[in-house]
């Protein structure tokens, strides 16, 4: 059990699960900035899946220099996967789920289990912001998946129309923070949340459903929440950010089979195919906008595909040559994906127990 120092604590009340999301680019600085920005004691958790073997060396340094576990696998895992892995392993009284990706403001988690002790919710969500300059803009304070979550669950099967409002999102913080205030919240993203360990027990050995591979995942969450009367708080003064792929922060080479494998378009079908079919959601609304193929390869497009294209002199001066190599690299990744979705399935069959734990 370690502080923000790595020093050796008697008892600790909270455990962070490191869970990877997109990429392994950002895990040091990630890990780094929880230890040093946390403002409480806490229990450590990290989900190595197939991390590139400059990252599982460091985290073999690390975890003996800071006393946290690593839980490795040798092959990739999806976010809920590791999350489950890591719920299992946590003991303490709350678990906070967070990706490989995320920064921290200092006294985030202290924040976080305060707000959980004095409102007594189930669920607690930090502000979380996106991009650099760190915790300068805000990608979601509040958020809901319904406009009126009563009438939603009450409406028959197939005809519970899901919405996905993200309060804020892209805003400034300068230019709302004086709007922000702790509050009831239906929805919160998995970049980083506290969850109670009740409520994770009450969920059933698998509180993160692993049929939800790549999207939307923390909706389901959510609504699996709802249904058991949890209650969702939003702690503004807990603040994170989330870095995600730019001309600041690119991703590395090895970064690419897993981005391209989480942003799946048949990752994200998958997902969504599942979704509808477990909670009867209509084709309208957010399940619609999500399912257009332009959406779908959006992650792709800015996370890999343009990127790599800027990079090619010649190419990028010209707007055709810029789309014929873009489609070009479309028939790459769908060729690159549907072999690592087949080894990911295969890999994953055979991993029974699937991590040892170290």
């Amino acid at each position: 059990m370690s502080d923000q120092n790595g020093r050796t604590m008697e008892k600790t009340r909270v455990t962070v699960v490191v869970s990877p999301r997109e990429r392994f680019g950002m895990a040091k600085a990630s890990l780094e900035s929880i230890y040093a920005t946390a403002g409480i004691a806490f229990d450590l958790i990290y989900i190595d899946g197939r991390s590139p073997n400059y990252l599982s060396n460091w985290l073999d340094q690390a975890s003996a220099s800071r006393g946290f576990k690593v839980i490795r696998l040798d092959r990739f895992v999806t976010p809920n996967e590791a999350r489950n892995l890591g719920a299992a392993a946590a003991k303490t009284e709350y678990v906070v789920f967070i990706d490989n990706d995320v920064i921290g403001a200092d006294g985030w988690l202290a924040a976080l289990v305060k707000a959980g002790d004095e409102t007594g919710a189930e669920i607690v969500s930090p502000l979380v912001c996106e991009g650099v300059p760190l915790h300068s803009r805000v990608h979601q304070a509040t958020g809901t998946f319904a406009r009126d979550k009563a009438a939603f669950f009450a409406a028959p099967y197939g005809e519970r129309e899901l919405i996905d409002v993200m309060t804020f999102h892209s805003t400034p913080l300068d230019q709302v923070r004086g709007q922000l205030r702790r509050e009831e919240t239906d929805s919160c993203e998995f970049h980083c949340i506290m969850v109670r360990r009740s409520l994770l027990e009450k969920m059933g050995p698998l509180p993160f459903d692993e049929q939800m591979y790549a999207t939307k995942e923390h909706i389901d969450f959510c609504m699996t929440a709802a249904k058991l009367g949890a209650r969702p708080v939003f702690e503004p003064s807990s603040i994170v950010t989330y870095v995600f792929p730019s001309r600041k922060n690119p991703m590395t080479p090895e970064d690419t089979d897993y981005f391209l494998l989480r942003w799946s378009p048949e990752w994200q079908t998958l997902s969504l195919d599942h979704m509808q079919k477990k909670w009867g959601l209509s084709d309208s609304g957010e399940l619609k906008d999500v399912r257009d193929p332009a959406y779908m390869r959006m992650r792709h497009y800015q996370g890999y595909i343009r990127p790599t294209v800027q990079k090619m002199p010649i190419v990028s001066r010209s707007w055709k040559l810029t789309k014929a190599a873009e489609r070009l690299m479309v028939f790459y990744i769908n060729r690159k994906v549907k072999a690592l979705a087949a080894e990911y399935e295969r890999q994953r069959a055979l991993s029974c127990p699937p991590a040892v734990a170290q």
